[in-house]
Order: structure tokens, then sequence, then C-alpha cells
């Protein structure tokens, strides 16, 4: 994480990082896991309440103290909707 979830503004272009399943060509019985990070745009922050976020594809997430993440140089919609793809 690259400061606290507090310090996020309305606006600021972030990256989120998941860990996702790979698609297992064997049946090794160990699930195989890939950290991906993905791009996000924070859209609402209240001082009680986990920041919100608009991933590239559209969904929202909050934001929570637990979760790895890291900002991105730059700021504001310009740069985030070039990264939507």
């Amino acid at each position: 994480m690259s400061g606290d979830v507090a310090d996020l503004v309305v606006g600021e272009i972030i990256e989120i990082k998941y860990r996702v399943p790979q698609r297992s060509y064997e049946d090794s019985g160990e699930p195989l896991l890939s950290d991906r990070w993905f791009v996000a745009e924070i859209i609402h922050q209240d001082y009680d309440a986990p920041p919100v976020a608009r991933l590239a594809d559209g969904q929202f997430t909050d934001i929570r103290p637990y979760m790895t993440w890291r900002r991105i140089s730059g700021n504001g919609t310009p740069c985030f909707a070039g990264a939507r793809g």
C-alpha cells in the first residue's frame, strides 16, 4: 500500500492488486493464483467509510485497509479514460 486509504482523494488514479485464479492445464490439486494490478479511479471519499473506486471495466469497489494498492503518476479522469480500453 502506498499511503493510508483516508489520504485518497476523488479523481485520484490508483492500481489495486487482486489475486486471481489461473487456468490450470494440469490437475495438480493446488489452485494456481496470479497477482494482477487493476487500474481504478477514486469516485467517492467519506471520512467515516472506505473510499469507493471505479475499476477500468466499470465495476465499483470499496478500498479496504487490508487491500494492497498503489498510486499511479498523474491525476484525474483523462488518464483513466485512456486506461479503460
